[in-house]
């Protein structure tokens, strides 16, 4: 189904990750229509929450995203392909010794 031009606004600010409120803000709305307007897409779109309706967003709008979804590709190729580098372990520099405290 089609969304009205509204829906639509409000689909794209969602996956702008704006909250209802925010969202009712910007449109000079009230945050129960804004709420009227995502149960609506929802039931339209078949979504069970607000991170599916910003995916089928995204997936319908890729020009739009289409520098986002690049960079998402390229971190995850650097995350998965870097065995030898230790990026996600903090290296440390020292051995500290340690020293007990003796309680009188």
């Amino acid at each position: 189904m089609e969304l009205t031009a509204r829906e639509q606004t409000i689909a794209e600010l969602i996956t702008q990750g704006k909250a209802q409120k925010e969202i009712a803000d910007e449109l000079f709305v009230s945050p129960h229509t804004v709420r009227n307007h995502i149960i609506n897409i929802m039931k339209k779109w078949n979504a069970r929450n607000s991170v599916d309706v910003a995916r089928k967003y995204i997936l319908q709008n890729p020009k739009q995203f289409f520098t986002a979804i690049c960079f998402l590709i390229i971190q995850s190729m650097i995350v998965f392909n870097c065995e030898t580098m230790e990026i996600r372990r903090p290296v440390r520099n020292s051995n500290r010794t340690r020293t007990s405290r003796k309680y009188e």
